[in-house]
């Protein structure tokens, strides 16, 4: 599904930005405000879902979850929805651009993407929810790489949702989704809130380097 990203979360790009909470200097400031707006001008946002039944004794979904996150995390769902979503490569082509030219412009064109491909998914979760209708319940995002499950999952993955075909989304031979700024994530679905949150640093695949937590912050993601 093709989407028409109108804007995404400034705070988010600050966090990314590792920003102290200091005065952001006007010169910053416009830069930050330019490459959201040319964020928004060069990317493609789409995203494309498959729901499949959950049926542990019979070894389904499709996917094999390895490790305990994920089944502790689906346990009371009994459908599970693999997403994947993406900004496209205008957005890529112009941070490598900006590298060349300017450094600062390709840093901060990386975190407006970042940020710009979360306000992607929350944007498929609605759909989402919309289309399973009031009652069913959401669970957290978890996406390959996180907590114990591999990021070697996304070739799978994506030939589950037919990612290439759909929105132009495919995995080189390290497991690495191209474009890069790009998310996968398994979503279940349930008829009662979720019991265990899987959110927070420790699920988080980039828990070893993250300059948050070694700041004693967080990315606001809890």
């Amino acid at each position: 599904m093709n989407l028409n990203l109108e804007t995404f979360n400034r705070k988010e790009v600050l966090q990314y930005l590792r920003w102290t909470g200091s005065e952001i200097p006007p010169e910053v400031d416009a830069l930050i405000d330019d490459c959201m707006a040319e964020t928004l001008r060069v990317s493609e946002p789409r995203f494309t879902y498959r729901i499949l039944p959950i049926d542990w004794e019979a070894h389904t979904p499709e996917l094999a979850f390895v490790g305990q996150d994920i089944p502790n995390m689906l346990a009371d769902s009994d459908r599970v929805v693999l997403l994947a979503a993406t900004l496209g490569g205008g957005l890529e082509l112009a941070i490598r651009r900006a590298q060349v030219r300017d450094m600062s412009r390709a840093v901060v064109l990386d975190c407006c993407g970042s940020a710009a491909i979360e306000a992607v998914c929350d944007a498929a979760e609605r759909e989402i929810q919309s289309a399973v209708g009031e009652g069913v319940y959401l669970t957290d995002r978890f996406s390959p790489g996180y907590g114990d499950l591999p990021i070697l999952l996304q070739d799978d993955f994506v030939r589950l949702v037919d990612a290439p075909r759909r929105i132009g989304l495919t995995v080189t031979s390290t497991h690495i989704l191209t474009p890069r700024k790009s998310v996968t994530a398994i979503i279940g679905l349930a008829n009662k809130p979720q019991t265990k949150r899987f959110r927070g640093c420790a699920y988080c695949s980039m828990f070893e380097t993250c300059a948050f937590r070694k700041a004693g912050k967080t990315c606001g993601r809890e």
